[in-house]
């Protein structure tokens, strides 16, 4: 099963001629293919609503049937208990997750390991263990400077692969994973990202109290970040259009002369908010009190009062980490330094 062809064709693209649809066969190059995707080879045709639904659920099932396949029929090497990493047997023992959660996590691992270089493989092995870079150089007889460079290679190779074969789900949660691990997202998406909600301050704070963390409002905004952008004008037009008096001049002097992407994030949250409006869900401060309770209990043991942690400690922490991000952004997308 190609999974690029699933998600392909799951997406249900609209073909040049009106009602139709694209549908993507993987094939080979002899094959004369009319599209490719890096070395990945296909023919595109354009077919009805009826014959795409007919050829989709048939790649459900190939899709469903591959998956069960690998999942009963590939290697485990941490089937049981006793073989699981010593960082997984304390996940165990916290009872954080089920023991066949575990093992499933191990075989998509070891169906996405299966697609980097062996000494990537090798390197990411090693520290899944729980092992420092220093103690990973030493046991594979490196450089700590060679596992550093390694990893952010190795990081590279799998953001590529989640990014060509993932659903969007699985894809927004590989970028917030990354974030909550490393403080950055792939591509610097957490620059662009952070952009966004810049420009949406003013009007953050009512969306807040209709969303349980800033996780799930990170989350919210990075799958229209990632996905429908090509209905960003369309959206805001029909906004403009159906919108009171009131809210035409507030989205026009507030967001009228942003680049689309802040002025459709602003409208997409204003329909969340709305529909969880509509299906009688209550708003909360949750976002805040979840946010308050970590900041208090981590001031609590570095032995500081919360003002003494905010303005010593993490501001001027992510304040350094954000403009490191922005100058590395800059420099990638530019070919030149961030003027001071």
């Amino acid at each position: 099963m190609d999974k690029l062809a699933y998600h392909l064709n799951k997406k249900k693209k609209l073909a040049k001629t009106e009602g139709k649809f694209l549908y993507y066969y993987p094939c080979d190059a002899e094959d004369n293919p009319n599209v490719w995707f890096g070395p990945k080879a296909y023919i595109v045709i354009e077919v009805g609503e009826k014959e795409w639904e007919a050829l989709f659920e048939l790649d459900r099932l190939e899709y469903n049937n591959t998956h069960k396949y690998q999942r009963h029929t590939n290697r485990i090497s941490n089937k049981y208990e006793d073989e699981l990493t010593p960082r997984q047997q304390q996940r165990r023992i916290d009872k954080d997750v089920p023991f066949n959660v575990l093992v499933n996590e191990q075989i998509d691992r070891d169906i996405l390991l299966g697609n980097l270089p062996h000494q990537d493989r090798k390197i990411l092995e090693v520290m899944s263990d729980g092992n420092t870079q220093k103690e990973a150089a030493e046991e594979l007889g490196v450089t700590q400077g060679y596992i550093s460079s390694a990893l952010k290679k190795a990081d590279r190779s799998v953001d590529d692969y989640i990014f060509k074969t993932g659903t969007r789900a699985e894809i927004v949660w590989h970028c917030w994973n990354r974030f909550m691990k490393h403080w950055e997202m792939p591509y610097f998406l957490d620059v662009e990202v952070e952009f966004v909600l810049r420009k949406l301050f003013c009007d953050l704070m009512p969306f807040t109290h209709w969303f349980y963390s800033f996780g799930e409002l990170c989350r919210y905004i990075l799958t229209y970040y990632f996905f429908d952008n090509d209905k960003m004008d369309e959206e805001i037009s029909d906004y403009l259009k159906s919108a009171s008096e009131e809210d035409r001049k507030h989205y026009e002097d507030y967001y009228g002369d942003q680049p689309p992407i802040v002025g459709a994030v602003y409208i997409r949250l204003c329909r969340e908010m709305k529909r969880r409006q509509r299906t009688l869900l209550q708003d909360s401060d949750k976002f805040y009190t979840s946010i308050f309770a970590s900041v208090e209990k981590i001031s609590k043991r570095l032995n500081v009062n919360v003002e003494e942690f905010l303005t010593q400690r993490f501001y001027p922490y992510v304040a350094k980490w954000r403009n490191k991000r922005l100058r590395q952004f800059y420099k990638v997308y530019t070919g030149k330094n961030l003027p001071k």
